[in-house]
């Protein structure tokens, strides 16, 4: 069985992307990762496919191992702060903001994180229970930000020949739509699936439409993927 690997994104734990690994372990080998800890370890084990979003899309291609052969980036950007003719980004004041007030005051910065997550959806008080029972890092949501804040990939961006699925909200408050509007205008073999109405989290709010796109895009031992 090959082995697909999930990653999530800044602030989310296995927890987050444990129902997409249960709906494809019937075809996959599933790992689960985080991004602090791909950020921690600055390498991807070997694997067949990489499913991630945010973060993780920019760790994973990144660090993309040789031995990917399809990728699915969900609400993903080859730079997460806008600048250098790069509109498809965040402000950076928005990201020094929150790396000021997260020492300050953690919870309130990720209530607003969250909010801005879901939008234009509330987020589940079943997501809220869950996200308040986790013992963040400090250390880790904060590395996460400072390489948020510096990442740029868009000279690699390119260089990656393998099929991509791009998946992207279009009110998204996180990483602009025009993000995945980039990376399929400069990914040799990107597919782009834009979904209106919908913003970050779009796994919360359309689980399965969004695992029937990827699982539409993996392929099975009975027959490939679409190209």
């Amino acid at each position: 069985m090959e082995s697909l690997l999930i990653i999530s994104g800044w602030a989310h734990g296995l927890d987050a992307i444990k129902p997409m690994g249960n709906a494809l372990a019937d075809r996959f080998d599933i790992r689960l990762m985080t991004g602090a800890q791909i950020l921690r370890e600055q390498t991807i084990p070997d694997v067949d496919y990489i499913l991630t979003g945010s973060m993780g899309g920019l760790l994973a291609m990144e660090f993309l191992p040789p031995t990917v052969k399809r990728l699915v980036l969900i609400s993903s950007t080859a730079r997460f702060c806008a600048g250098d003719n790069y509109p498809c980004g965040t402000p950076e004041k928005i990201l020094r903001r929150m790396i000021l007030q997260l020492r300050r005051n953690p919870e309130a910065v990720l209530d607003e994180f969250f909010k801005n997550v879901h939008y234009p959806f509330r987020e589940s008080r079943a997501a809220i229970a869950l996200r308040q029972s986790i013992e963040y890092n400090l250390d880790e949501l904060m590395g996460g930000l400072e390489y948020l804040l510096e990442s740029d990939l868009r000279e690699i961006v390119p260089g990656i020949q393998i099929p991509v699925l791009l998946m992207h909200g279009s009110d998204d408050r996180i990483i602009p739509a025009e993000a995945s509007k980039w990376l399929h205008e400069n990914l040799p073999n990107g597919q782009l699936k834009m979904i209106e109405n919908d913003g970050h989290a779009l796994p919360a709010h359309h689980f399965e439409s969004v695992m029937h796109s990827i699982r539409a895009f993996l392929p099975t031992d009975e027959a490939p993927a679409y190209s």
